[in-house]
């Protein structure tokens, strides 16, 4: 009879996660913070934490019976398009890589269908002519800087090798040293601007696009008992 008691009980320790697309989430919430509510999956027996993003929810019914309507939260963006990570306030159009390198850790890039340069690409052009790759990024200004320093060092070993002066092997070998390095760091940095490109005109994207969007929703309607889901359809304009 404990046995039954005890499994009835836990059958019901559970919290209810309703989002706009009227999808339920069984789970037991942990932190409902400013733009994300992180919870645990009720069915699972792990530690593992989920996160959702506020302004895809639009009610919590905790296992007490209290019910919580969520509002604000940030705009709700789609990580296939984009990127799982969250856009970087204070950008504005125009910016050069020289100020987006402090905003954006390239190492957190993800491929999204929103991706006007390649990093691949960028760094094989860098590979076939130094500086290319930037320039393809609009970095014109960095890339004539890659390739700027390509060719004094390629100047100074053809000195270096036409020379007949004692020091012409020196100035040789600084030249050669000079060509290896601006064209192995032209490509990792090529592919560096690129992934720190796109990540900002995806951000761009966001802040400045106007998206249309209808898709069936749950709504919350006040009762005398309280409040009570109810199916609907909402129109969202995202600006």
């Amino acid at each position: 009879m404990a046995a039954l008691l005890l499994g009835a009980l836990s059958s019901s320790a559970q919290d209810i996660i309703t989002k706009k697309t009227g999808e339920d989430i069984r789970a037991i919430v942990t932190e409902v913070g400013p733009d994300t509510i992180t919870y645990r999956l009720y069915d699972e027996d792990s530690d593992v934490k989920y996160t959702v993003m506020k302004a895809e929810v639009v009610l919590i019914r905790y296992e007490s019976g209290r019910n919580e309507v969520i509002t604000g939260g940030s705009s709700i963006f789609d990580p296939l398009l984009y990127g799982s990570s969250a856009p970087v306030a204070g950008i504005k159009p125009g910016m050069k890589y020289r100020d987006l390198k402090d905003l954006y850790n390239y190492k957190l890039y993800m491929r999204g269908l929103v991706q006007n340069y390649n990093p691949g690409w960028c760094g094989f052009a860098s590979y076939c002519i130094p500086g290319l790759g930037q320039m393809i990024c609009g970095e014109w200004g960095r890339g004539f800087a890659f390739f700027g320093g390509y060719m004094a060092g390629y100047t100074l070993m053809n000195i270096g090798a036409l020379s007949d002066l004692d020091i012409a092997p020196a100035v040789c070998l600084i030249g050669l040293a000079g060509v290896a390095t601006a064209g192995i760091w032209s490509i990792v940095d090529a592919t560096r601007v690129a992934k720190v490109k796109n990540m900002y005109e995806r951000d761009l994207l966001r802040s400045y696009a106007v998206d249309v969007d209808l898709y069936p929703s749950v709504n919350i309607a006040r009762t005398g008992s309280g409040y009570q889901p109810t199916a609907g359809m909402t129109l969202a304009v995202k600006f």
